[in-house]
């Protein structure tokens, strides 16, 4: 299977997130773009009335906020049983190596559609 949070892997998990009835729930009022980061490789996604789309190399793309860090605490926090400091996107943000750039008034507003996003990503295959 493809690298957690590459394109490939967001393409392949984007159903599951669209599928999610809580997702679906909280991010409903939701509109961004967002980019993963993955050990400096980044893909993006656009979300807008309660579902994702994958836009892919955010080159060309304007994106709102973006989530990097290595793959292992991205695999991590989306382990069936995070361990200490990755349960939770804050947490892995201010106490792991979690980087959460640009509008970040945006991220904590919808704080909630992000964190059940990474909730809907643990229900992902990652290997």
């Amino acid at each position: 299977m493809a690298t957690v949070l590459s394109e490939d892997w967001l393409r392949d998990a984007a159903p599951r997130v669209n599928d999610d009835d809580g997702f679906g729930r909280v991010s409903e009022a939701f509109e961004a773009t967002v980019v993963f980061g993955v050990d400096g490789a980044d893909t993006a996604a656009a979300f807008a009335d309660g579902h994702v789309t994958v836009l892919g190399d955010p080159e060309y793309e304007t994106w709102d906020v973006a989530m990097r860090a290595p793959e292992e605490t991205w695999e991590k926090m989306l382990a069936e049983t995070p361990p200490p400091r990755h349960h939770d996107l804050i947490g892995a943000w201010l106490q792991a190596d979690l980087v959460i750039e640009g509008d970040l008034r945006l991220a904590m507003r919808h704080l909630r559609p992000l964190k059940r996003l990474v909730a809907a990503f643990r229900e992902v295959e990652t290997r």
